[in-house]
């Protein structure tokens, strides 16, 4: 997903990956009365690194519409819960071969402290692509936000309408299309690679919302390593599902959407579905810390 670019066209370049590096954008145009806007987010920030910016606060309480992803209710934390967690009788020692279940105790009592006997309390029915999320959330070793969470009690704040995209049994069937195979090498492919990982989200952590959506989005791709399939269900499939509603919010309302930021970014990301249906989207900057 690196680009090159010609010395000739640095200029012109540059330009385009400022404009592209934004994670707050307006969308306009199309007949739309009002404009209203998309931001990408994290899902989670050190407690510490964590702000809204200005720019984004003041179009939420613009706004007569704000909508997340998925549902973040008692109920949606039960089904998700589920969807990350084996069913009875299987469980990571039953899913991996007993030199790779050693190598993952191993690691998690040397990165982490923790032993094989709390390992197998607590962490040890968790699906393999959700741990090795989790290790990543472990390494923070402070509180953390979750953007949407965040952002939903500010709009709820300010009595705007607050709506989801889908229910969270969607991203849990998006999550669970992803073969336990797989699952298990991308786990493996964390470990091996946690040191760059770590150095990477703490990067990322630091920069956001400055970060351009290329490198975010090659950052959540790092466990499954790009791997086609775990795109087209999770990000693909799901944004071609989001952008009806989208369409429908945008043009009865002054919208405010957030969703994953890896979900702008790509050919089939929703900044360019809507452009391909007509719609203006202008790149917003957001201000630093």
């Amino acid at each position: 997903m690196k680009k090159s670019f010609l010395l000739a066209l640095a200029c012109i370049a540059s330009l385009f990956c400022y404009a592209q590096s934004s994670v707050l954008w307006e969308i306009s145009g199309n007949g739309l009365k009002n404009p209203s806007y998309i931001l990408g987010t994290l899902k989670f920030i050190g407690e510490k690194e964590f702000y809204v910016p200005k720019e984004v606060s003041e179009r939420i309480k613009g706004s007569t519409l704000f909508a997340i992803e998925d549902q973040v209710d008692h109920h949606a934390q039960h089904e998700l819960n589920i969807a990350l967690h084996f069913e009875k009788g299987k469980s990571l020692s039953t899913e991996l071969s007993p030199a790779d279940y050693k190598k993952v105790l191993n690691f998690f009592e040397k990165e982490f402290g923790i032993n094989q006997k709390q390992f197998e309390a607590k962490y040890s029915k968790i699906k393999p692509l959700a741990l090795s999320i989790l290790m990543t959330r472990l390494t923070l070793k402070e509180k953390v936000k979750y953007f949407d969470i965040e952002l939903l009690l500010f709009a709820k704040k300010n009595k705007v309408a607050a709506f989801s995209l889908e229910p969270i049994e969607r991203e849990a069937q998006a999550i669970n299309a992803y073969p336990m195979y797989n699952q298990v090498k991308a786990l493996l492919h964390s470990i091996d690679n946690f040191e760059t990982q770590k150095a990477e989200f703490q990067k990322l952590m630091s920069n956001y919302p400055h970060e351009s959506l290329e490198e975010i989005f090659e950052f959540t791709l790092h466990p499954v390593e790009n791997n086609p399939l775990f795109v087209d269900e999770f990000y693909n499939k799901r944004n071609a599902e989001w952008l009806p509603k989208i369409e429908k919010m945008v043009k009865e309302n002054k919208a405010f959407i957030a969703v994953g930021v890896a979900h702008l970014e790509g050919t089939q990301g929703l900044l360019e579905l809507l452009k391909a249906k007509g719609y203006t989207l202008k790149a917003m900057p957001v201000s630093k810390k």
